[in-house]
């Protein structure tokens, strides 16, 4: 299966792909990877129609010991806490932007707010237990990417979840929350577990891994290979038992 790699997870039986995705929302690959994914997903929706694909984002922080506010551009942040040197990103950054812009996504790197992101991370978990996870997920993306949103901040959160109907209060009060840290670590000692250093990664029913944010064409042909050993449907949409009649 290419970029597919077999876990040891049991799979889930009922008729459908189940996928967990890791993310931090600032890594610019989790943005780019989110939209590779739902392309992928609207391309073996056109395969194999009528498999529902379930996605679920979960937490990772890449830098939980950055402070809260980072003074230093995304060059800085990357050379700090990844030992990039800056002539390095000067050549991949502005690459970065322009694979980006092929996608539909919107990276501006030169005005980047970078800080920690625990509160954003709390809030998303608030948001997810509200049902509307992804959707705070992609505001939160284009916030801090297109919007140079500072998701360090408690009120610019709480805004982030009014765009998208959550109670803006409530995501304020869950920012400053520790009793949403639990949930947060959890997903992120999860991926670890299932040998992730590092996002995006992704889960695909509980048994095949994606690294990286891989292109379009790569996780829907991997979607159906899924389709195929899971579920016994072939890229015609018919049932193995069935594909003789």
């Amino acid at each position: 299966m290419g970029v597919v790699t077999h876990m040891v997870e049991s799979a889930t039986q009922e008729p459908a792909i189940n996928i967990s995705v890791w993310f931090d929302v600032r890594c610019p690959w989790c943005y780019l990877g989110k939209r590779r994914l739902e392309r992928a997903i609207e391309q073996f929706e056109q395969r194999i129609p009528g498999v529902p694909v379930n996605v679920q984002h979960h937490s990772f922080e890449l830098a939980p010991g950055i402070a809260e506010r980072f003074e230093g551009g995304e060059a800085e942040y990357l050379l700090q806490y990844e030992g990039v040197p800056l002539e390095q990103s000067a050549r991949t950054l502005p690459a970065l932007e322009q694979l980006a812009a092929v996608e539909d996504v919107d990276i501006r790197f030169d005005t980047v707010k970078n800080g920690n992101t625990r509160k954003a991370h709390r809030v998303y978990q608030y948001a997810q237990n509200q049902g509307l996870g992804e959707e705070f997920l992609e505001r939160m993306f284009a916030a801090y990417f297109s919007e140079s949103a500072d998701l360090s901040l408690t009120n610019v959160l709480g805004t982030l979840a009014a765009d998208v109907g959550l109670d803006g209060e409530a995501a304020e009060a869950a920012a400053e929350s520790e009793e949403w840290d639990p949930l947060v670590k959890k997903d992120h000692v999860r991926a670890q577990m299932l040998g992730s250093g590092g996002v995006p990664f992704a889960l695909v029913n509980a048994k095949y891994s994606i690294s990286g944010a891989q292109e379009a064409e790569i996780v829907a042909a991997a979607l159906v290979t899924v389709a195929e050993r899971d579920l016994g449907i072939t890229a015609k949409g018919q049932s193995e038992e069935h594909s003789g009649e």
